[in-house]
């Protein structure tokens, strides 16, 4: 494809006019003679275009399209500026477009996946969850890079969800293998104090303590951010410490609280 011709379609694709490219840099005659292989644009010109059209300008003036150079030089900086403002779906849209992705390009796009996967997870969406950590893995298996701990999390990711709703995911762990990645899942979740808290009220449920239990639960329930697996987890222990005080009704509304929160976990 002649520059002429990389101009126009590029324009074409940016749904831009030939008045709107040139602006006030250019007439929109000798736009149009560029574009017609009329006319040669200057480099001070075609950098003008380039940077108009989010062009590379090498790819302006090379024989093929170098999809590679393209990117590497236009789009993974954005990328990495998307990434470092916590702006993952524009990250994941970015990537989707091209076909020809780096090493670094594909541990971003993981690392994107995961954090999709972990906000998922704290919204209920176990479905959703699952398949970004999937998409995490598979994405992270291109890079050259080290994928490790990518695997990890999707793996404690795995273990969490396969506890709390084992007909979604199932695993070969142990019992102690889902409880370390467990641990660790709710660390990176940044839950570990809420988690620990509520491992206390079931421990003072467990001694016969529940009235105990019931003020530190009903304390937890009240902190902002706690996500929609740990209230599920609160209201069942709830369930159990009313049930258990003879406070049937209650017992009932935590049954029907948790039961509803499952209910859309599993959707």
């Amino acid at each position: 494809m002649k520059l002429g011709e990389k101009i126009r379609a590029a324009r074409l694709n940016a749904g831009m006019t030939q008045s709107e490219l040139a602006g006030d840099f250019m007439t929109r005659n000798m736009l149009s003679l560029i574009e017609n292989g009329l006319a040669m644009p200057s480099l001070q010109t075609a950098l003008y275009i380039a940077d108009r059209l989010g062009l590379d300008a090498g790819l302006l003036f090379s024989e093929g399209d170098n999809k590679e150079a393209y990117f590497l030089t236009r789009k993974l900086p954005l990328l990495k500026k998307h990434y470092a403002d916590g702006e993952y779906d524009k990250c994941i849209e970015l990537c989707s477009e091209n076909d020809t992705v780096c090493d670094e390009s594909s541990l971003i796009l993981a690392e994107c996946y995961v954090k999709k996967a972990y906000e998922a997870f704290n919204k209920g969406r176990f479905k959703q969850a699952l398949r970004y950590g999937d998409l995490a893995v598979k994405s992270a298996s291109r890079s050259v890079y080290p994928s490790d701990g990518i695997v990890l999390q999707n793996e404690m990711l795995g273990a969490v969800i396969s506890t709390i709703t084992p007909h979604l995911k199932q695993t070969d762990y142990t019992t102690e293998e889902k409880k370390c990645l467990t641990e660790r899942f709710y660390v990176v979740l940044d839950k570990k104090d809420a988690v620990d808290r509520l491992k206390e009220a079931r421990s003072l449920s467990a001694d016969g303590k529940y009235n105990e239990a019931l003020e530190r639960i009903k304390v937890l329930l009240r902190e902002k951010g706690l996500g929609m697996p740990l209230e599920y987890a609160v209201y069942c222990e709830l369930e159990v410490c009313c049930r258990e005080l003879k406070d049937y009704e209650n017992a009932y509304k935590f049954s029907q609280m948790s039961k509803n929160l499952l209910d859309e976990m599993q959707q």
